[in-house]
């Protein structure tokens, strides 16, 4: 469920980081700048009343801002600037650079862009001991331009009072040697390393000497041909020893570029240009780091605490806010712009960098954030020239006319809603998503100027296609990327919908007539896939594949990638559904008439086949698959009930039902009798042998399980058989047996059984063919054994075994828990996965009673349809009251309220919110749809308003249509659309459509 864009990966680089800048030059009058006093001639100064800067040997160590000009500079804004990815701006790598000031110009020269070279041999297995009163050394060749340090791994055998003398010589033993440095190591650490730092040196042939030593000082050696030549010889007491190789390792650094930069300021101008030299092949300029201060933990992002930029923000609608980047430790995606990219500041001024397609990155520490800035080309060169404007301008959180907001006569809410859309929206990567992505990103995105809505008819035209019509679920697969597409048919059965209703979706909003030619071949063999491969036509969507079974542990069909969704799926059919409307419209709008009438047709009957066949009237909501046993398996989908109500599947009736469900319903648990979690041995089970594990439950169960990894093959087969009592007892007795076939890596077996008693229990495997293994341990636990053949297992002590009890009613908290949006499922899943899930505590995986975001824009349009503008209202302004908290439901584990996402690095991903999650956009996004009413078809747009009673207007502004730039707005009996040459004003009735056509937008 994540992307990122390619350009994130240039290798040219602007990082803002452990410097500043600090110079002197001008006021608002110019005069002449003044150096550095004679003791400090590295340093350089530069100021003019909005910009100061300073700094030393190549790079800024101070930039500081006024946006009024007076001099009265706010804090520094960015601690180090430099070219360059690397800090090698020290005397040691840029003692040389010379600068001159001419004005209001500071020019640097002679810049060296280093890389690292270093010689290190650190193969051992001979330590020799250092004699005493004697020396033990190693020559080596050094060949780098220069190098800082030397040094050997040295043992001590155990001693922790050892110490010696290194020193380094130029030249041999045996030709002279001239002393460079020494360093006296007290104490010695046994077997680390230790190091002489000497002035830069050239390259040539050293000595390191180890000397003067006390305790029991070594040094560590390679007895043989080490695969590191270092160009000497190993001595004892200045004479050479044979057979040896002492451990060593030369700290350098080439020289790959040399640079001059010119900083010039005018005014809140600030000009950075540099020409870069490569010293060997051309390449590509590597930009410039940029350091600003930065506080990692905790939630807030306030100027005084020392976080300077609310927000990065691309001139073609790229935004990233800071909350999204607390507690994480890189940008998961770069800013983008066609000509600037921004920084919002949340103190007195804002940032813009203007250059040619600017790409702006960063990594962050616990108190610094690096950001890198790419610009123009990404083609080597053996001269690069770049120049980027760094303006300070007076802060403002108005955006470029790329950027849409909403309206509504409750400003607070409308501003809410606004950045959170942004927020969502705009902060992942627009191309190349995959299939199950199409229609939401579509909804998301289509309707503004953004570079995100340029993006989807690429990403659309570039999905790939069978021939037989199925659209692939990945831009480089066929199938999803997981599980293994090698062993199994990994492919989601949603993708083909998800292309048809976002190629529907991008031409209504776009008009783009080369685009609707090319795709319509596609999207008709995408929907004849669907109707005849998938007998559509019956009404119901079947998915035949084998692996797609649905079963318990069978591979997952749709977005919700490690549930066992397939054979009949409820989510696959709703949008089934959707999407025969949308190609119904496309084929009308083509002239297709037959056909449209024809897709018109079967949506009654698919209808009614889905509310027959998925409908769960006990419970009052849709179940989520039913699979090629007649198995029902309902865990309380909210996220099916909701989407399948978006698109108007269920009867009023069905609606209240589901409805009172989510709001008055209450959470289904389940909890381990048993759970012996195994460990990281997985022994194979042979042939003709068996595996088992005992234990001992204290309630009763109603289900026992255990977990089989086969080493990533498929076909195992083996016996599962549950004993009450222990092997070669008289008390044993058989209580159930199973059979599983064509088994697939670590998956899960169980057995679902009639109530068991508490007492002692034998699970055990037997008949296996193929490649089996049981998870195991050589943890004890009491009331437990592993055993191997019917006897006690020495080798391992414990087996992954779970017995689980009956589910039981919990509390009502399917809204309550995560506020943001209702559980995911209301009910324990314990075994519907295709991975294990059973140690999983309830609600630590958004799949099993967590909750992600993107379902909440279903629910808000789905209350707007059935329930009333008021009950969706509510609902979307909850979430909002819950964004307004500290972390805008955004950034790393925890979130505000405790929440775990899914780079928590614990193993609990409770929530999904924002990234990996671009479909959060539809959250905010759906105000549009739910309130204001409009949606694109391929002939127009169509806006049946639906205003809460608390609203007396919304709408829109920075809506495209056709390339036109629009601002709509609804009262409550009219409808006003003006910009881009349109302006029309109609009245409406409360609950009808008004259908403005292309011909009346186009006048």
């Amino acid at each position: 469920m994540s992307t990122s864009d390619d350009r994130s990966t240039l290798s040219r680089r602007l990082f803002f980081q452990r410097a500043g800048v600090v110079a002197a030059a001008t006021a608002l009058i110019p005069h002449p700048a003044r150096a550095s006093a004679a003791t400090d001639a590295a340093s350089y100064r530069l100021e003019n009343g909005y910009v100061r800067l300073s700094g030393a040997y190549g790079k800024l160590t101070e930039l500081a801002c006024d946006p009024a000009g007076t001099g009265r500079y706010q804090p520094t804004a960015f601690r180090s600037v430099f070219l360059g990815e690397s800090d090698f701006f020290d005397a040691g790598h840029n003692g040389d650079v010379s600068w001159t000031t001419e004005g209001t110009t500071l020019r640097l020269s002679g810049i060296q862009l280093p890389s690292p070279a270093n010689l290190r041999q650190e193969q051992h297995n001979a330590p020799v001991a250092l004699p005493s009163g004697g020396t033990l050394g190693q020559t080596f060749v050094a060949t780098a331009h220069r190098f800082t340090r030397v040094g050997g791994q040295f043992p001590t055998w155990n001693s922790s009072s050892s110490t010696m003398t290194l020193t380094l010589y130029a030249g041999t033993p045996d030709t002279g040697l001239t002393e460079v440095g020494r360093q006296v190591v007290d104490p010695l650490q046994d077997n680390g390393w230790a190091y002489v730092e000497v002035t830069p040196q050239p390259a040539g042939t050293y000595y390191l000497e180890a000397s003067d030593g006390s305790g029991s000082p070594g040094w560590w050696a390679y007895s043989g041909d080490p695969s590191v030549d270092v160009g000497g010889a190993a001595y004892s007491d200045r004479a050479r020893l044979s057979g040896r190789t002492m451990t060593i390792d030369v700290v350098g650094f080439d020289v790959d570029g040399i640079t001059s930069w010119d900083l010039s300021l005018d005014g809140p101008r600030l000009t950075m240009s540099h020409e870069l030299r490569w010293q060997d092949d051309p390449r590509a300029d590597l930009g410039m780091t940029l350091n600003t201060s930065w506080v990692k933990d905790g939630f807030s992002v306030d100027y005084a605490d020392g976080v300077l930029f609310s927000r990065f923000i691309g001139d073609d609608g790229y935004y990233i806010p800071a909350q999204q980047l607390k507690r994480r430790d890189a940008w998961t995606n770069p800013v983008l712009g066609t000509k600037w990219v921004g920084a919002t500041g949340t103190g007195p001024y804002d940032l813009r960098f203007t250059a040619p397609r600017p790409v702006l990155g960063g990594t962050m520490t616990d108190d610094s954030m690096k950001l890198s800035l790419h610009t123009g080309s990404t083609e080597p060169a053996q001269v690069v020239s770049r120049s980027v404007t760094l303006d300070v301008q007076a802060h403002t959180e108005a955006l470029p006319d790329a950027f849409p907001a909403f309206l509504a006569s409750d400003q607070v809410r409308a501003a809410q809603l606004s950045t959170f859309y942004w927020e969502r929206a705009l902060s992942f990567r627009f191309s190349g998503h995959a299939a199950d992505w199409a229609d939401w990103e579509g909804r998301i995105l289509d309707w503004t100027g953004t570079v995100g809505a340029a993006e989807q008819s690429a990403s659309l035209l570039n999905t790939k296609q069978d021939d037989d019509g199925y659209v692939w679920s990945w831009t480089d697969s066929q199938g999803w990327p997981f599980p293994d597409p090698e062993l199994y048919d990994s492919r989601h059965f949603t993708s083909n919908a998800m292309y048809i209703l976002g190629a529907w979706r991008y031409f209504s909003w776009t008009g783009d007539s080369a685009f609707l030619s090319t795709m319509l071949p596609r999207v008709r063999r995408a929907m004849d896939f669907y109707l005849d491969s998938l007998g559509g036509s019956s009404g119901v969507v079947t998915i035949d594949s084998p692996d797609h079974d649905a079963r318990d542990g069978a591979v997952p069909s749709n977005y919700w990638d490690i549930t066992s969704h397939g054979y009949l799926d409820a989510y696959a059919n709703a949008y089934f559904y959707g999407a025969l409307k949308a190609m119904a419209q496309l084929e009308d709008f083509v002239g297709n008439k037959d056909r449209a009438k024809q897709l018109n047709a079967l949506r009654p009957t698919v209808r009614a086949r889905y509310n027959e066949l998925f409908w769960n009237d006990t419970a009052g909501r849709y179940v989520q698959s039913i699979d090629v046993d007649g198995v029902v398996h309902d865990y309380g989908a909210t996220y099916v009930n909701l989407e399948a109500a978006s698109f108007g599947l269920p009867t009023t009736e069905q609606a209240d039902r589901i409805f009172d469900w989510l709001d008055n319903g209450h959470t289904e648990l389940q909890d381990s009798v048993v759970l012996i979690e195994g460990g990281s041995q997985a022994p194979k089970i042979e042939p003709g042998r068996t595996m088992g594990q005992s234990f001992t439950a204290d309630a009763p169960f109603t289900s026992v399980a255990a977990r089989f990894p086969t080493y990533g093959e498929r076909g195992a087969a083996f016996t599962m058989t549950l004993y009450r009592g222990l092997p070669g007892t008289a008390q044993q007795d058989k209580v159930a047996e199973q059979e599983f076939s064509d088994w697939g890596d670590g998956g899960v077996a169980h057995i679902e059984l009639p109530s068991q008693a508490p007492g002692v229990y034998y699970l055990e495997v037997s008949d296996v063919t193929g490649s089996l293994a049981w998870w195991s341990s050589t943890t004890a636990v009491p009331g437990a054994a592993a055993y191997t053949d019917g006897e006690p297992d020495t080798a391992a002590r414990s087996r992954f075994v779970v017995a689980l009890g009956e589910h039981y009613e919990g509390p009502a908290d399917i809204y309550s828990t995560w506020v943001f949006a209702p559980r995911a499922t209301t009910r324990r899943n314990s075994y519907w996965f295709f991975l294990n899930n059973l140690n999983t505590p309830w609600g630590h995986q958004v799949q099993d009673g967590g909750a992600i975001l993107y379902t909440s824009g279903f629910d808000v349009l789905a209350r707007a349809r059935y329930r009333s503008a008021d009950d969706a209202w509510a609902r979307l302004t909850a979430i909002l009251d819950r964004w307004s908290e500290p972390d805008h439901i955004s950034g790393g584990t925890p979130l505000f309220r405790g929440e775990s996402t899914v780079d928590s690095g614990t193993g609990s991903t409770s929530v999904g919110t924002d990234i990996p999650f671009p479909e959060s956009g539809l959250a905010p996004a759906s105000f549009l749809y739910a309130f204001v009413g409009v949606e694109a078809e391929p002939d127009g747009l169509v806006i049946t308003p639906n205003l809460p009673s608390s609203l007396s207007h919304v709408g829109v502004r920075n809506l495209y249509w056709h390339g036109k730039r629009l601002e709509l707005t609804v009262t409550r009996d009219r409808i006003t659309l003006r910009g881009g040459g349109v302006r029309t004003s109609r009245p409406y009735r409360p609950g009808k459509s008004v259908r403005l056509s292309s011909k009346v937008l186009s006048r």
